[in-house]
């Protein structure tokens, strides 16, 4: 990751549900800095709370003894973010869409996140954890106005 003169943001947390409020904070702080919108900060807040919710559930069943990283890289315009685990890991390729995980009973977390940022990556291994890594692009600037 390649990130701006600021440099890099990391937040090494407990796997536990009370720290996923600072998670918030400390990306929508990052992002405010970075001048984007509301509408995009409050897009981040969503992605980094499904993120974080699901380290702590797949950190399971040592979870107090587990930690999750939080890395900030902004740039002008962007901003990415990546959470880390060492939980159990699972396979990627599980992952559907909104209308499986409806007709399967199971959580919109990641098609969520998907549909919330401009760029997803997601590594992960059995017993060796799980790291998701997200861009956002705050809004273009808009074009003057063209001769008519």
């Amino acid at each position: 990751m390649a990130c701006s003169a600021g440099g890099v943001i990391r937040l090494d947390m407990p796997s536990s549900p009370r720290y996923v409020s600072l998670a918030r904070l400390v990306v929508s702080a990052v992002a405010r800095g970075l001048d984007f919108s509301e509408e995009s900060i409050d897009d981040l807040k969503i992605v980094v709370s499904e993120i974080c919710t699901n380290a702590i559930i797949h950190c399971e069943p040592r979870r107090e003894e587990q930690r999750i990283q939080l890395i900030c890289c902004p740039r002008p315009g962007a901003l990415t973010v990546e959470v880390r685990d060492s939980g159990q890991g699972f396979d990627p390729s599980c992952v559907g869409t909104f209308e499986e995980g409806l007709a399967a009973g199971k959580g919109f977390g990641i098609p969520l996140v998907r549909s919330l940022v401009d760029e997803f990556e997601l590594e992960s291994d059995h017993g060796k954890g799980t790291v998701v890594r997200v861009t956002k692009y705050d809004r273009l600037p808009e074009s003057p106005p063209g001769p008519r």
